[in-house]
């Protein structure tokens, strides 16, 4: 019995010393006091003994949770006999940290009652630490990535909220159901997908970008990988995959694929490349945005095309219809050049006419004037006469007078001669005198007879002519009257030339000013000509490349419904009224054109 004693306290000693140097020891007086610690524990803490001896458990422990009620529970837990074990956060000398792996053991005497305290602890501060960033690595990756974990069959284990997120499940509603639910049903039965699994049963990680189907049906892409995990001794245990949501990435590619693809149609003139898949969120919009802005574009065609159409048709109008205009303007220009030539001609002869019309009037006034003094001559012709004919008649009294003292005169020499010859020889020479002075009275009564006659015949003649010349002035008056009249008429003819000379001289320049403005026309009809033979190729270029594009059938039969039919449209444009043509002979066409132009 002694022995069996003795071989049980030997191996207690075996134990103990075991013990003491593979663990740290440390005892403590039931209130927390330190009475003992072995190496091991001072080297972890970094102390010597003598410095914690006699000190209380709470130099190893955090300041705050010292003072915590949960420090004092766990203190009176070990009174009551309650050990702890687990890991512990401590604080060694310095205030490092260190994490213990460790048993707190009431030690009790035959009573039951708590003597002390036996603290036996394993440095785990690596492991702690390393488990630690892990776990905060795991811990920071299930935060940003959808994580699921799967038996090695597929069934599904667990999932984070980052996975039932993305996904749209409970976590009720996936756990315990195989993965294949993630998958379309077509594919859940293919080999490809019995051989995925198979490869992940056989230890290898499968990395790739996955569709997969979530809640309702929904399309979800997640650029995952799945990855066995092994247990120390190296046996597959589970399938943890991580995933990122990459949807919207996979859904911008393929919006963005289709959208390269219709703007390469679109850029080889095809308008049809609408994008009629669904997407979500932004990517629907942009969808719906390039669709409406590619029917808008197609839109635009069509109504270019329309408007192309419409104007090389007006063009073609405008040019076949200022070509007419351009030949009735050359036309009137030449017309206008020969009315101008002939205006000129005829400005020149009225000219020409109202200068002879002015010498004509002067030569009327001079005949007028001369009339004039020709009349005044005929009076004073006339005075003339009829003081001539009162001079005959005192001439033919006075030749009376001188016939009667002739008459008396031959009386006295008669009578002398009586007398003489009453006196004889003394009476001779008296009778001869007598005699001479007879003779002399007798050849004077004679010559006074004949003046007498004379004079009476020129007093006729003096008459006549009186007459005449009164008849003459007469005449002469009449003719200055009619000259007068003649003469008034040529100065009205005169001033009327002068005026219709200055008329013709205004209307010519007007008809210069005009031909100038048609040659001018012309020269503007010749720019529209050109300008328009250049509009109408400009559209014949348009419709070339607007035909460059292709519109879906739809659209056509929407432009045609908003339009009207191209036949429609040619026989609306068909009965337009044709250009008029205008007479271009003579000063009728002259005024027609002028009016018309």
């Amino acid at each position: 019995m002694f022995f069996a004693k003795d071989g049980l306290e030997r191996r207690a000693k075996s134990w103990q010393d075991a013990i003491l140097r593979s663990q740290a020891v440390i005892e403590f007086s039931p209130d927390g006091h330190i009475v003992w610690a072995n190496e091991n524990f001072l080297k972890v803490m970094a102390y010597t003994l003598d410095e914690i001896v006699g000190k209380h458990h709470r130099m190893f422990v955090d300041p705050t949770y010292a003072l915590s009620a949960d420090y004092a529970q766990f203190w009176r837990d070990l009174l009551d006999g309650q050990f702890h074990s687990r890991e512990f956060q401590r604080f060694a000398k310095g205030g490092r940290e260190v994490w213990l792996q460790a048993s707190y053991n009431p030690v009790l005497d035959k009573r039951g009652k708590v003597v002390g305290v036996t603290k036996f602890a394993t440095d785990v501060t690596t492991q702690t630490l390393c488990a630690a960033d892990f776990q905060g690595q795991v811990d920071a990756i299930s935060k940003v990535q959808a994580v699921i974990e799967f038996e090695l069959d597929g069934t599904i284990i667990k999932a984070n909220e980052n996975f039932l997120r993305v996904t749209g499940y409970r976590l009720d509603e996936i756990v315990g159901r195989h993965h294949r639910m993630f998958v379309e049903p077509a594919y859940a039965g293919t080999r490809e997908y019995g051989e995925f699994w198979e490869k992940l049963r056989a230890g290898q990680s499968v990395s790739s970008e996955f569709k997969r189907i979530g809640k309702g049906g929904r399309e979800v892409w997640i650029n995952a990988s799945y990855n066995p995990v092994f247990c120390p001794l190296g046996r597959l245990t589970k399938i943890i995959k991580y995933a990122d949501d990459i949807t919207e990435r996979v859904s911008a590619e393929r919006i963005i694929g289709r959208l390269q693809q219709s703007l390469a149609q679109m850029a080889e003139g095809d308008l049809t490349g609408r994008i009629d898949d669904h997407f979500t969120g932004q990517h629907e919009e942009l969808r719906q945005s390039f669709n409406l802005s590619l029917e808008r574009v197609a839109e635009i065609i069509r109504g270019l095309r329309t408007t192309s159409a419409t104007l090389k048709t007006a063009t073609g109008e405008i040019l076949s219809g200022a070509n007419d205009l351009s030949e009735r303007t050359t036309k009137q220009a030449a017309t206008i050049e020969e009315t101008s030539a002939t205006m000129e001609q005829l400005a020149s002869t009225v000219t020409e006419n109202a200068k002879r019309a002015e010498a004509a009037s002067q030569k009327a006034r001079a005949v007028s004037s001369a009339a004039t003094e020709g009349g005044e001559v005929m009076h004073r012709a006339n005075d003339a006469m009829e003081r001539i004919t009162a001079s005959s008649g005192k001439i033919s009294n006075i030749i009376g007078m001188i016939d009667d003292i002739a008459f008396q005169t031959n009386l006295l020499a008669l009578n002398a001669s009586v007398e003489a010859a009453r006196a004889g020889d003394a009476g001779k020479g008296f009778a001869v005198v007598a005699v001479e002075v007879r003779r002399l009275a007798q050849s004077a009564a004679g010559a006074s007879g004949e003046v007498k006659a004379l004079i009476e015949q020129s007093s006729g003649e003096v008459g006549a002519g009186t007459r005449l010349v009164a008849e003459a002035a007469g005449k002469l008056q009449s003719m200055l009257e009619t000259v007068q009249e003649n003469a008034d008429l040529v100065s009205g003819i005169a001033v009327a030339s002068r005026q219709q000379a200055a008329s013709i001289e205004e209307v010519f320049t007007a008809v210069r000013q005009m031909d100038q403005m048609t040659q001018h026309n012309a020269a503007l009809v010749e720019q529209t000509n050109a300008a328009i033979e250049q509009t109408e190729t400009q559209a014949s270029e348009l419709d070339r490349v607007i035909g460059v594009f292709t519109l879906s059938n739809s659209t056509t039969a929407e432009a045609t419904r908003r339009t009207g039919s191209p036949a429609r449209a040619t026989q609306a444009r068909a009965v337009q009224p044709q250009a008029r043509s205008f007479p271009s002979r003579g000063n009728a066409a002259l005024e027609a054109e002028w009016a018309e132009f």
